[in-house]
């Protein structure tokens, strides 16, 4: 019987990813910021699931956008 499954990645190779220090990401994950699995001690990721959460979470509501006078009125 073959499973074909994605490998999971740690926190360090998430964290070379997203250009953050692996314990933010680990922080991240117990805050359910991200998804993660925990595995023991330690936390694991489907690179597939932190991809569409990072999309999922971009908001460009959150972002001060300047707006002239014309836009105004």
């Amino acid at each position: 019987m073959k499973y074909d499954f994605e490998p999971l990645i740690d926190a360090e190779e998430v964290s070379r990813l997203l250009g953050l220090h692996p314990k933010t990401v680990q922080q991240m994950a117990r805050n359910g910021r991200i998804p993660g699995i925990r595995v023991g001690k330690f936390w694991r990721f489907r690179k597939s699931e932190i991809d569409q959460s990072l999309r999922e979470g971009v908001n460009s509501a959150r972002y001060a956008c300047r707006q002239n006078e014309e836009t105004l009125s």
